[in-house]
């Protein structure tokens, strides 16, 4: 059934996240008003809501007008906040509109996935450790993935600055007072290069997979 699919439920998680950071309490000045944010927002809960119901197959889902009005819906909102995001937002709120962002563009490409378990909903790409620093009894890594780089919190001590991982990129968290961006897949390494994205089939998710269940069994 659609409306138990992983990947609209990540999404709707997501437009959850989106909302809570947008409406928080900031300084944000962005490039769209009051009126216009919540129109697309609110085109956006519609749509989801209409996939969720809908019960088309999924590879009918990844063609409809209804995944492309959201990619072009979550576009609009990235452009329109994109100058505000490095003023006026805290760290954690910043890194969930990002987050929130990513997975509305790409339901599409998670759509060729087989959605059997909660990680068909979020990405998992392969990173490449850019640098390390130690937090108390934890790292904290700052990594690349092709045009995106990310912050990861890991209790992997045995990491070291140039290794390649496989990471899910989940809903961010405080972690060691650190907000992290991601969860590394096992230590490495791997020979894909930073930004490849990895079928879900093909990684151990058993951890992420608990974690997202309950984020967004809550929905």
């Amino acid at each position: 059934m659609t409306v138990n699919d992983p990947r609209l439920l990540a999404a709707q998680l997501a437009l959850e996240k989106l909302k809570a950071a947008i409406f928080s309490k900031t300084t944000v000045r962005p490039g769209l008003d009051r009126d216009r944010t919540n129109a697309l927002l609110s085109e956006l809960e519609s749509q989801l809501m209409a996939l969720k119901f809908s019960y088309m197959e999924p590879k009918e889902m990844a063609d409809s007008p209804i995944v492309a009005s959201i990619y072009e819906g979550s576009k609009k909102l990235y452009l329109g906040y994109k100058e505000a995001l490095d003023s006026g937002f805290k760290p954690l709120q910043r890194a969930n509109v990002l987050w929130a962002f990513m997975i509305l563009s790409g339901l599409k490409r998670r759509f060729q996935n087989s959605g059997k378990k909660p990680t068909h909903g979020i990405d998992i790409v392969a990173v490449t450790i850019r640098n390390i620093t130690k937090n108390n009894a934890l790292l904290t890594t700052r990594c690349i993935a092709g045009p995106s780089d990310f912050t990861i919190v890991t209790n992997i001590l045995t990491l070291k600055t140039g290794n390649t991982l496989a990471a899910a990129i989940l809903p961010p968290a405080v972690v060691g007072g650190v907000v992290s961006e991601a969860m590394f897949l096992g230590p490495g390494p791997m020979e894909e290069k930073p930004g490849t994205f990895i079928d879900p089939d093909d990684a151990d998710t058993k951890e992420v997979d608990g974690m997202l269940y309950n984020e967004t069994s809550r929905l």
